[in-house]
């Protein structure tokens, strides 16, 4: 033990030191991250694995059937299917509260699927994400939010009710940098909303009104909304870490990164 320093691997961040040590190797084989999309439920729940045709790989030994597959937090296969679904590009995918993987397509189509990587049902977010291609998504515990090529926002807030709610026109002529959704359970109004990252400042867009906030704060490049819709976080184009109240109307943290 000499020599070694009891300070190692830990990093300063605000004013609490964190690290990140090892507790287990994943036991899938030949998974390289960088090649696939990848969408891991909370609370160490399954991990869902998907070559990312947004990419240009290089595809060595595998075959160029792409395949879904679904993992144990530990990298152990649990199921694995073709995905032959039309629809264009995958956007997105992310896990439901109830361990439902939900993916959507170019056009719009959203897949639902199992925990055997059974496709058990389809929806479609209408025709203006058809004609007009979804470019981004953003999920939460139950719903997803969605931008497309005419910079129209569609939500569907509740993935066992699916029906698809246009939001309020924000006359945007270019994608926003950044996009985080509070959970409506946190919203006063009890409706989805979405904060948007626009120039250098904040849009709060809701189904009926959109709001102007912080101006001057970007642009941001990243937001991450808190669990519980309290605080959100966000990443500037100047490298620094800002934690602030959900209303933009005070801020927490200020750490500037290396």
């Amino acid at each position: 033990m000499a020599g070694v320093s009891v300070a190692a691997g830990w990093q300063l961040l605000y004013n609490r030191y964190y690290r990140k040590p090892e507790l287990y190797q994943m036991q899938w084989k030949n998974v390289d991250l960088t090649r696939n999309k990848i969408a891991c439920a909370p609370f160490g729940g399954p991990i869902a694995v998907i070559r990312d045709d947004a990419k240009i790989v290089q595809l060595y030994a595998e075959s160029a059937i792409r395949k879904l597959r679904l993992f144990t937090s530990s990298g152990c296969l649990i199921s694995e299917t073709i995905w032959r679904n039309p629809g264009g590009r995958l956007i997105g995918m992310s896990w439901t509260d109830d361990l439902m993987l939900v993916c959507i397509t170019q056009d719009g189509t959203i897949y639902f699927y199992n925990i055997h990587a059974e496709l058990v049902n389809t929806f479609s977010l209408g025709k203006e994400c058809f004609e007009n291609s979804v470019v981004e998504c953003v999920f939460w515990g139950s719903g997803v939010v969605c931008i497309n090529e005419a910079f129209r926002i569609f939500s569907v807030p509740d993935f066992k009710v699916p029906k698809t709610v246009k939001l309020a026109d924000c006359n945007l002529d270019e994608l926003p940098h950044c996009m985080a959704v509070i959970d409506p359970q946190y919203t006063k109004s009890g409706d989805v909303e979405l904060l948007l990252g626009v120039g250098d400042h904040v849009l709060l867009v809701e189904e009926d009104e959109v709001q102007k906030l912080a101006s001057g704060i970007g642009p941001l490049q990243k937001m991450v909304v808190s669990r519980k819709g309290e605080f959100v976080a966000s990443f500037t184009h100047d490298g620094r870490l800002l934690v602030l109240s959900i209303d933009f109307s005070s801020v927490i943290i200020e750490y500037t990164c290396e």
